[in-house]
């Protein structure tokens, strides 16, 4: 079975490393204890092959979808003897089926936007900062980002784009480090001053003296340049085998620790349940106080009773349905995820809070760019009140995670996990005018080099506040497809939910998730974001 199929391999080594643990805690002698794991680890596997049921489940129930963090994960053998589990993207003729039976014959199409997310690494020892070039006059160039030290910055880009880099403390842009134009399917671009097989400008050998200069950095200038090396020798040959650039760190970044849910083919289904049942009448404002931020406070088993039930639904559970819209990237339809009550709640905090123009860029690093984006937005804050709370309990049992790691948890919740801070960002809720977009981007971004799990975003999950409107759809431009090369729209309902992820099983970050919001042509928009991080939030 380990040979025929990676994902019960896995299984074996997770359940191997479990209960190597525990046994630690147990008198059980060494014989004992090989045939109590391996029983465990053989029942197991059999029992998801006949049941197709997850492994560590969360408070949620759901329908055993498999553990797709191990599907069309294929070894690639490096070059130094090491080997890789890589993410392979399956042939577009697998994404088309009709009641479990294949379509005609697909090819993939070539889609109109060609836009790339734009990684640029420096190499040197000194901060740089990169520039769009407009191919003007220099005031109307555009500063893009300042990337330190043997470290990443990026943007989304297009072919035929040129920037050019000058030192940190050149505002003037006098000196000309190295100028670089954007190749057609071409993500990575770097700085480095010192290899003699890249050609050097004479500012830059003046400035960093060469493939000489190699020999001045100190020991941790010189761990953290092979660092990159290594990593830019790793991406020329998982693109050599995937088709993709690889956009992280090869050494610190390991396979998603969460779930992920199977996107095989358009319109696959999947179903999950959550108790966080649905708020059908609005509580009075005395109950809608802030939630306690104590972890012991917080905690809920699967059968106990959830705050406020009189207000909720009767059901027992909600079921909740994702219907696969793309499979490259993994995107998902989940209707009704909110209730018209809860719709206008949210709606009505907003009437009460100050919203501000909308920044790009992961958190904590948020910038103003009117011409990307020109929105308004503000942040709601999981303990805002019950109702928020909920949300953020059923996006949990959504993703399949456990809930306390969208919170601040106690000692004993998650030991293992060095970071005892939330996953999850504080929801921001949007609002666009007529005319208000947000062009083509990606939601993930670049972590230090050094950074052990480069954190980054992992999931997104938009939830949409109002409709009917002309124009405000979600789209995903360069979505794989057989059949238009034009961009997948996704049409805002009210309480719709639309799930994507910005990584791939292998840890990778998922350039086809670019995303835009198109703009309000008539009417209004109203939104909220929820972004969910992998390993820990930066």
């Amino acid at each position: 079975l380990m040979k025929q199929d990676t994902r019960y391999k896995m299984k074996i080594n997770k359940t191997f490393h479990y209960f190597a643990i525990r046994q630690s805690r147990s008198g059980l002698q060494s014989q004992n204890r090989t045939l109590f794991i391996t029983l465990i680890a053989l029942f197991q596997i059999f029992y998801c092959r006949s049941e197709n049921c997850n492994l560590g489940a969360t408070n949620s129930s759901n329908n055993c979808g498999d553990d797709t963090e191990y599907t069309n994960l294929h070894t690639l053998k490096l070059e130094d003897g090491g080997e890789f589990l890589a993410y392979v993207r399956p042939d577009v003729d697998s994404f088309y089926k009709l009641n479990g039976v294949k379509w005609s014959k697909k090819t993939q199409t070539k889609p109109k936007f060609n836009g790339v997310a734009g990684k640029f690494i420096n190499l040197s020892k000194e901060t740089v900062r990169y520039y769009w070039d407009s191919g003007g006059a220099q005031d109307a160039n555009s500063f893009n980002s300042v990337c330190k030290p043997f470290n990443s910055c990026g943007t989304a880009t297009f072919p035929g784009h040129s920037f050019y880099i000058t030192p940190n403390n050149d505002a003037e842009a006098n000196i000309i480090l190295q100028r670089i134009t954007v190749q057609d399917g071409e993500c990575l671009y770097m700085f480095d001053p010192y290899d003699e097989n890249i050609p050097q400008s004479d500012q830059s050998v003046k400035r960093y003296g060469g493939d000489s200069g190699l020999k001045r950095l100190n020991s941790d200038e010189r761990e953290q340049y092979f660092l990159q090396k290594q990593n830019i020798d790793f991406a020329r040959q998982y693109k050599a085998f995937t088709g993709a650039d690889w956009l992280t760190v090869y050494t610190n970044r390991d396979r998603p620790s969460h779930k992920m849910w199977p996107a095989d083919h358009f319109g696959q289904d999947n179903w999950v349940t959550s108790k966080e049942t649905h708020f059908v009448k609005l509580p009075p404002k005395n109950l809608l106080e802030k939630v306690p931020d104590t972890a012991s406070e917080r905690r809920l088993g699967p059968n106990d009773p959830r705050p406020l039930a009189d207000y909720r639904s009767s059901q027992k559970d909600l079921n909740m349905k994702l219907t696969a819209l793309s499979i490259a990237p993994r995107a998902f339809e989940i209707k009704n995820f909110l209730s018209k009550v809860e719709v206008a709640h949210i709606i009505q905090l907003a009437a009460e809070m100050n919203l501000a123009a909308s920044s790009v860029g992961d958190s904590g690093h948020g910038q103003v760019n009117k011409s990307t984006r020109t929105s308004r937005n503000t942040w709601v804050y999981r303990e805002q009140n019950p109702i928020i709370d909920a949300i953020y309990r059923r996006a949990a049992d959504l993703m399949r995670i456990d809930e306390a790691l969208f919170r601040r948890r106690d000692k004993d919740e998650f030991p293992d996990l060095e970071s005892k801070g939330t996953i999850s960002e504080p929801l921001q809720l949007v609002h666009y005018d007529i005319g208000q977009q947000y062009t083509a981007h990606h939601d993930f971004g670049y972590s230090k080099s050094t950074t052990p799990g480069q954190p980054a975003r992992f999931a997104t999950l938009l939830l949409y506040l109002n409709e009917p409107m002309e124009g405000g759809e979600t789209t995903f431009p360069r979505w794989v497809n057989g059949h238009t090369r034009n961009e997948l729209k996704v049409i805002p309902e009210i309480g719709k939910a639309v799930l994507f992820y910005s990584a791939l099983p292998d840890g990778n970050f998922d350039d086809l998730s670019q995303h835009s919001a198109a703009p309000v042509k008539k009417g209004e928009k109203w939104l909220i974001n929820l972004w969910v991080w992998d390993p820990y939030m930066n």
